[in-house]
């Protein structure tokens, strides 16, 4: 069983597919959700180890998301993984209190940058 837990929240389905199997083929478990509703759920009884975050959730719940999660939780990192590019859009991210914001359809780094957060915070 993977070590390390990490929650995806990402709206478009294909994105989704994607991202569990990218993080599975890296040994960690990846549990996605379509929403930012459906993520607070499954945070409300599950602890994960990283959290992967689409910026660009409809009606700007992404950023709503990583403020949350922040507020509750200061430590597990979040990267935000957005098609959402401009410089505004990043540091709107990062000011929410992402630790990474990486931008789409590139996920080269994606996994690289997991691995990177989760042995810093151990």
């Amino acid at each position: 069983m993977p070590a390390h837990r990490v929650l995806c929240v990402e709206d478009n389905a294909d994105t989704r597919d994607m991202l569990k199997t990218m993080l599975g083929f890296s040994d960690l478990e990846a549990v996605a959700a379509p929403d930012a509703d459906a993520a607070l759920r499954l945070m409300d009884g599950e602890q994960f180890s990283l959290y992967v975050l689409d910026g660009g959730l409809r009606g700007a719940k992404g950023l709503s998301l990583c403020e949350r999660i922040r507020d509750a939780d200061a430590r597990t990192p979040i990267v935000i993984f957005s098609g959402h590019a401009s410089a505004p859009d990043i540091e709107a991210g990062l000011l929410a209190g992402a630790n990474v914001y990486l931008v789409k359809p590139d996920s080269s780094e994606l996994v690289p940058t997991i691995r990177r957060l989760l042995e810093a915070a151990e």
